[in-house]
């Protein structure tokens, strides 16, 4: 499946300044259930809460996610090891949603005059899914909500980022809803954008790449942003003839990849607002690595919709999904790959990869997100994105995961990769 990795996203998340450990929070276990109260104070192995209605409750801290530990140690003094020293398991697999959280809505969700582009729509605590036909919503937003509920693990504002709003998936299951949808939204930037410009060649790059992929983003008009309280950019998802098997169950290989990727660069700030270098290779990365993780193979390949001349480039990693690390194993032992950092962060594009490249990407996040001090690490990474609207330079990136230089970071990166842990 086709993916459109463009630097249109824009959302904007400020860290908080004035949180405080005594502050009223939402807290989450690591199963994803959740409670708002403020902290009391640490004993022991237990974070005493304090609900707004003055009830006391202990809870463990070793079944708080670990952005609450992050908390505790950042704000209550709470010693570094209930973040370093853990098990975390794969949170997306713990969380639980609750089956009356999803729901379908009467009214349908239109798109312009044209009759044709009606969904359904069905919505949970986070996102909303408006797709056509007899799609079966369930697996897919239950796909969203657990890589949300992982998000929210790791990262100690990501809940407070994202607010009260809602994404909006949109899938589409007839290729002439889905030829439509392109028109209409071609239309509408051709329209709706103020640098008329600028609105004809990004019409035009979108016409040109629309009909040739399985995934992208667009922008929702303010009043449907307003009428479902939604954030302004929305994925979509084209489900072509014969592939509706493949979205009956949860983390099936192309949603997890394409939610994975949304969700990481809405938390790092979005490409438009930020430095691109080391930004496409970091949401590149945690995108193939989740889809990995969750869905066991890779069936993902990248279309570069932003450089191009008469070409339109794509690329994949190893033929094979299933045997990425195996293959690259070999390769690293053989001296024939030597994972490069600097070299790895400066592909900007799906026009600059290879399949090499590509891996490397996926071994990069596997990495940074092996263990539960490489994790507390990445976190504190992608908080430093965030706030800087820049990735850090290779030695200060080094430096965030306890390296004293790029070449240490960079051995023990190969050690990982060369070892049975990476799979």
């Amino acid at each position: 499946m086709m993916i459109i990795r463009s630097i249109a996203l824009a959302v904007v998340f400020q860290l908080a300044p004035s949180l405080q450990g005594a502050e009223i929070r939402m807290w989450t276990s690591t199963s994803g259930t959740t409670i708002e109260a403020k902290l009391k104070k640490i004993d022991g192995e237990k974070a005493i809460l304090i609900t707004p209605k003055a009830k006391t409750i202990p809870v463990k801290i070793k079944d708080l996610s670990l952005a609450d530990r992050a908390h505790l140690v950042e704000f209550a003094e709470a010693d570094p090891k209930i973040i370093t020293e853990v098990e975390l398991g794969i949170p997306e697999k713990k969380s639980k949603i609750k089956r009356d959280s999803i729901k379908k809505h009467e009214k349908l969700m239109g798109f312009g005059e044209i009759t044709d582009l009606a969904f359904n729509v069905t919505e949970s605590e986070h996102f909303l899914v408006a797709s056509t036909g007899r799609f079966r919503a369930k697996p897919l937003i239950e796909t969203a909500e657990a890589l949300w509920h992982g998000m929210a693990f790791q990262h100690m504002n990501f809940r407070q980022d994202w607010g009260d709003k809602k994404k909006i998936i949109i899938v589409t299951t007839d290729e002439n809803v889905y030829a439509q949808l392109g028109e209409w939204y071609v239309k509408w930037i051709k329209e709706n954008m103020v640098d008329k410009e600028k609105a004809e060649t990004t019409a035009g790059k979108i016409a040109a790449v629309w009909g040739q992929v399985s995934g992208t983003s667009i922008s929702i008009p303010e009043e449907q942003q307003e009428r479902y309280q939604a954030f302004p950019r929305a994925k979509i998802i084209r489900v072509r003839d014969g592939q509706e098997r493949n979205y009956k169950k949860v983390f099936s290989p192309f949603p997890t990849h394409l939610l994975a990727e949304m969700l990481i660069s809405d938390q790092m700030g979005g490409i438009s607002e930020i430095s691109p270098v080391g930004y496409f290779t970091l949401t590149t990365g945690h995108a193939f690595f989740k889809e990995i993780q969750l869905a066991g193979r890779s069936v993902t390949k990248l279309i570069d919709a932003d450089e191009y001349d008469d070409e339109i480039s794509s690329s994949g990693g190893f033929e094979s999904g299933k045997s990425w690390a195996k293959s690259l194993r070999k390769l690293v032992k053989k001296g024939k790959i030597t994972p490069d950092l600097e070299k790895l962060l400066s592909v900007k594009s799906a026009s600059e990869l290879n399949p090499e490249q590509l891996v490397l990407m996926y071994s990069l996040a596997y990495y940074m997100q092996s263990n539960s001090s490489r994790i507390a690490s990445y976190a504190k990474m992608v908080q430093r994105i965030e706030s800087n609207n820049q990735v850090p330079a290779v030695i200060e990136m080094a430096r965030i995961f306890g390296f004293e230089s790029v070449e240490d970071f960079q051995e023990d990166w190969s050690k990982f990769i060369k070892s049975t842990s990476f799979k």
